[in-house]
Parts: C-alpha cells; structure tokens; sequence
C-alpha cells in the first residue's frame, strides 16, 4: 500500500459519502475510539507510547466531575480523563484546528487534578502525579521548536536544572513532526501516531498493522461499523472542523493581504517625506498615482 496523503479540507467535504475510517485527529472520533468503556487496552497501548517510562499496567477511565474554584470560572471537558492503578491522573487532549495558547491550554487543564486531590480534607498539599498530554496536529508556535514528536516538560530550576517537582508533567506530541513513511515504521509509538494522523484517509487497513495487535484500532475507527447517530455526530463534528479551518484559512490571507497593502502605503509615506518623486514611488510601491497623491 501506498503512503497516505493528507487531504486539503475541500477533498474530505467531497469523499464523506466514501469514508472507511474515522479521523482520529478529531476530538469527537477521538474520544469514541479512546475514550469509550471497552477500549482501556487500546488507551492502555497509547499511555504507554507517549510515557513509556510510566510502565503503566492498566488504566480506568474516569468519570469524575472536575472542580471549579469559582462559580463564574471557565470549565475544561477533558477529551480523556485516566488514571493508572498508582492513581496516578493522565489527561488527553487531541487537538486538530491550529491553535496559538494550546500550550497555555494544558497547564490550565492541568490545575483541575491537582485542585480535585486536594479537595477531599486531606492536610497535606502533596499530590498523586499528574501527566498531561496535548496531542496536535500541528507545530506548536509558543515552545522552542525541535525535531522530537514526543517532548516532555517539568517545573524545573533554569540555572541548575533541578525540578521543582516531579508530579507534575506536560507532554506534547506534534504530529506533523512524524514524517516517517509507512515502510518505515518499526515502534508501536509511530504505528500508533502515524494512524492517529492518516487513518481518516486510509481505505483499509496498511500490512504494517497485521500482527502489530493495533488491528482492534482500524475495527473501532470503521465508519461502517458506527452506529447512525455516532455517523451523523460524527459528519456534524467534521464539518464543523473543515468550516473553521477555512475561516482561519480566510482570515489569515485576508490578514496577510491587509498587511501587505499598509506596508505599502508606510513605504509610500515615508518616501514621500524624503521628496522622492511621486512617479517613482508609484513605480517602486505599485499604488496608484490617486493613492500616492492623497498622502
């Protein structure tokens, strides 16, 4: 088989009516395969991708509510909420729209935790360990870039590198960092990534995955096998996704197209200011003759 390709948001609107599997990189699809009752091995199997020196043995969706320290604070609605037998609390966020704070995004979500464990009457301010995860599908723009997918962070001392704690961990996953062709996966880790970003696109199941025990994963991710609303639910979900990919699409060349355009006309005022001949400048900003005038 082939390598997949990822299709623009115009070529999924056209083959919606011939999905065979489910975008993973979309919260709803995300939280179907991951998060549902009966697929712990599969969440299980991913945990250990991404904290492979957590050596979990098991883990258990949680279905506790996550406290607020105000009334009128924001909430946060975890795409996976786990704990391993150690109690130890694992969040997962899957993330496909671009988005600037996502960074921030995981260290709010991961007060709620640390504030939920101290909740109970407890004296002591220690808290079980806490690991969150943010999966994206894009490079994140607020953290020094480099080429490792998996990157882990700790609150720790910047001249010598101590951690202040070791119970609190953020992991980000960058997707688009795997640029590993399907010949070339040989780690659970990158079968299991690489799925997470092409599966949406595949039409069947690659001959990498026999014998990988992640068949389970392309059973839980066929469209056929959903049921009518989990499908409409679905469709609605990666609609929603395309259009707001597009008006951030818009946005962002109309941005760029506004830009350009008061550059132009700084350039425009500044040669002026100097006496630089109105038809040169014309020449050199490529405003009208009216334009340059009316500066």
């Amino acid at each position: 088989m082939k390598d997949i390709n990822i299709p623009c948001e115009e070529d999924v609107q056209m083959r919606t009516e011939n999905i065979h599997f489910i975008d993973l990189r979309l919260d709803f699809a995300f939280r179907l395969v991951f998060g549902r009752k009966g697929n712990e091995d599969l969440l299980l199997r991913l945990v250990n991708a991404i904290l492979p020196d957590l050596h979990a043995a098991s883990v258990e969706l949680s279905g506790e509510n996550m406290s607020r320290l105000r009334r009128d604070a924001r909430a946060a609605v975890f795409d996976i909420h786990c704990k391993t037998e150690a109690e130890e609390d694992i969040i997962i966020e899957m993330q496909y729209r671009h988005q600037d704070d996502f960074n921030d995004r995981l260290i709010f979500y991961s007060s709620f935790p640390i504030y939920n464990s101290l909740a109970s009457g407890t004296e002591s301010f220690r808290f079980k360990p806490v690991y969150m995860i943010g999966i994206s599908d894009f490079i994140l723009p607020e953290v020094k870039r480099n080429e490792d997918v998996v990157n882990y962070y700790r609150i720790k001392n910047q001249k010598h590198g101590t951690a202040l704690s070791e119970r609190l961990t953020y992991v980000t996953v960058e997707l688009p960092k795997l640029r590993k062709r399907l010949v070339d996966l040989k780690t659970e880790q990158d079968l299991l990534f690489y799925a997470i970003r092409h599966i949406g696109n595949m039409d069947e199941m690659p001959e990498q995955y026999s014998g990988s025990g992640l068949e389970k994963l392309f059973e839980m991710c066929s469209f056929a096998a959903m049921s009518i609303e989990e499908q409409e639910t679905y469709f609605a979900n990666l609609i929603k996704e395309i259009d707001s990919k597009s008006q951030l699409r818009t946005a962002r060349n109309e941005g760029i197209s506004e830009g350009k355009e008061e550059a132009r006309l700084e350039a425009a005022k500044n040669l002026k200011a100097l006496g630089v001949k109105e038809d040169i400048i014309c020449q050199a900003t490529g405003l009208s003759a009216e334009t340059v005038a009316s500066l």
